[in-house]
């Protein structure tokens, strides 16, 4: 308990510091310092500790009545995510051990991965399910062979196409394409501003999808978000899909190939080995929402 009240008030310190700089900040500025505290931390018991004794700090008068409250509220919601996150987490932790203490099978229990594609099997929608005349598998190997071959050029370990996690971009291309977005499409939560990798890592942790930390200081994942328009009432439209993700692709990742942009980098990111992809098609505006995750190996 002493040493979270230690931590706790070296994280506020630098905020303290930093809000007598500068007034007009964002809490994105802030949950970095958050960040690197709970990563350090070795257990998830640890780390639910801790962000519940952060979240109920930030309800202090020092903090509610201060010039800038509007700001700590957002930082203890954003707290509050990642306990969310992280309570999910030890609940599966002990139920997983409540369940090896009670069973001496030879059978092994579910892995991370394989809780994740039975949870979404029955669930999530497919482009079959509303567009019968689309072969998805398709369109898949397409967005696959795509980006292998731009890799091979590069002489780069070629993608594997992951189809247990497909569902987490299934998620994501369906809420944005319900929401009918065209602009801040990696936008998790209100005060983001654009692409926060820290919000979107908290979204997957939502999701129950757990991951390898950074590799050598670099990213586990990155994600790539665009629409574009698409109309097609033919009997087999698969092609006519193909040829409007082949623009997107053409317009979003290889057209940033000269200047190194973020979305053609993450494409031929060295570190990279799978990925997987979503389209959802949004027939009252013509167009379709394609979401791209990339990922290290679990």
């Amino acid at each position: 308990m002493k040493k979270f009240v230690l931590i706790i008030l070296s994280v506020f310190s630098l905020f303290c510091f930093s809000f007598n700089q500068i007034n007009a900040r964002s809490v994105a500025d802030f949950t970095p310092a958050i960040d690197k505290k709970v990563a350090k931390m070795k257990t998830t018991q640890e780390k639910v500790d801790f962000l519940q004794m952060f979240s109920d700090l930030l309800t202090h008068p020092k903090f509610t009545q201060d010039k800038n409250a509007w700001l700590f509220e957002d930082l203890r919601e954003y707290t509050l995510n990642m306990l969310n996150v992280f309570q999910h987490q030890l609940r599966e932790e002990k139920a997983k051990s409540d369940v090896n203490n009670t069973s001496k099978s030879s059978k092994s229990t579910s892995t991370t991965k394989t809780s994740y594609s039975s949870k979404s099997s029955t669930k999530l929608p497919h482009l079959s399910d509303n567009f019968s005349n689309i072969d998805e598998q398709k369109v898949r190997d397409a967005i696959l062979s795509w980006h292998n071959d731009e890799r091979d050029s590069l002489w780069l370990k070629n993608y594997k196409y992951n189809l247990n996690l497909e569902w987490a971009a299934t998620i994501r291309a369906n809420e944005i394409s319900e929401s009918w977005k065209t602009k801040y499409l990696h936008v998790r939560n209100s005060w983001d501003w654009t692409y926060n990798y820290n919000s979107i890592l908290n979204w997957f942790y939502d999701l129950w999808i757990n991951f390898p930390s950074s590799v050598k200081w670099a990213a586990s994942f990155s994600e790539s978000v665009w629409y574009w328009y698409y109309k097609c009432s033919k009997s087999d439209c698969t092609q006519t899909l193909i040829d409007s993700v082949k623009k997107t692709r053409t317009w979003l990742i290889m057209k940033e190939k000269s200047y190194n942009w973020d979305h053609y980098r993450a494409a031929v990111m060295k570190h990279f080995t799978q990925m997987w992809a979503w389209i959802a098609i949004d027939k009252s505006n013509n167009r379709y929402y394609i979401v791209l995750h990339y990922w290290v190996d679990f």
